[in-house]
Order: C-alpha cells, then structure tokens, then sequence
C-alpha cells in the first residue's frame, strides 16, 4: 500500500516536472524573442514619443476629476467602471485623487430590489466642486432614477457627457 502512493506520488511529480518544462519551451525569453516592428526603427520611436507628449499636454489642460462609489450593488460598480475607462481614455477630464482642485463626482448605489439585484439599481449622483479636502465643497448639480443592465452603456455615457458639460460651465474656476 505504501509502496504504491509512492508509486503515485512519483508520478505525479514527473508529471508537474514535464508540464513545466513544456511550458517554458512554449516561451521563449525576451533576449530570445522577435524584436516588435517598431524596435530599432528610429521613426517610429520619435512619432511613439511626441504622442506621448501630445497626450501629457492634454491631460495637463484637462479638468482634474475623482469618481467615488458608494454601494454595494454589480451594476452600480459597473456603472462607475465604465464612468473612470471614459474619463482615463479621454483628453477633457482626468482622473485625480489628489488634494487639488477638483471636480468630485459621488455616485451612490443600491439595488432597487434587494432580493434581485441583477434586475436593476437606484442611482444617485452628484457633482461637487471640491477646492481642497479641507474646505467645504459646491454643489454643482445631481441627478437620480433607475439603472438596468441594458442601460448601462448609455447612461454611463450620458453622466460622462454631462460631467464634460459641467466642466466646460464652470471652467473659470479651474483657471490657473
């Protein structure tokens, strides 16, 4: 009995043992690999580079942004997800945690039925300008109603393109 869970357990190591070394012939190091089409080609490194830069002056001039969720509901957290990809990728307003002038976006969260709360949730956002953290922020404006899974995309956008709109209203106050 014994001499066979060793049996077992010694082919169970070969086993682990050829799968790893597989998989490392499946994967060659980077000092081995292809070099990418736009290594060693000089252009491609300097056009790389000033949209790097043309994107950093951009987000520089954007308006500086931080989205809070309260909840504990999916679709709410899918909600506020999808609000941050379209602020992170876009030029207008940027994702800003930090103790600057801001324009705080509160989003808050509940499933509209606690027994189903895939069905749909009840949401509640604000829009505060947020001089420092120790100083009592402005009510700019809110919204509230229903969200379903079918309208998330386009509420998301919609609450991005007032959020933009909210912005450019009162764009004196992020003069520097």
């Amino acid at each position: 009995m014994l001499r066979s869970i060793g049996s077992v357990l010694c082919l169970l190591i070969l086993v682990v043992f050829c799968s790893a070394v597989a998989y490392a012939a499946q994967t060659p190091p980077a000092a081995v690999r292809a070099p990418a089409a736009s290594e060693g080609n000089l252009a491609a490194d300097t056009d790389s580079a000033k949209l790097a830069a043309a994107r950093a002056a951009m987000k520089a001039d954007a308006t500086p942004i931080a989205v809070e969720h309260e909840g504990t509901d999916t679709l709410g957290a899918k909600l506020v997800m999808q609000l941050k990809e379209i602020f992170n990728t876009g030029t207008l307003l940027a994702l800003n945690n930090d103790d600057v002038p801001k324009l705080q976006l509160i989003v808050s969260t509940t499933p509209e039925f606690p027994s189903r709360p895939a069905v749909g949730s009840v949401y509640s956002v604000i829009w505060i300008y947020s001089e420092r953290s120790n100083v009592l922020g402005n009510h700019l404006a809110h919204e509230s109603g229903i969200l379903t899974p079918e309208d998330l995309d386009g509420l998301a956008s919609r609450l991005a393109s007032r959020t933009a709109g909210l912005a450019a209203k009162h764009a004196y106050i992020f003069k520097k």
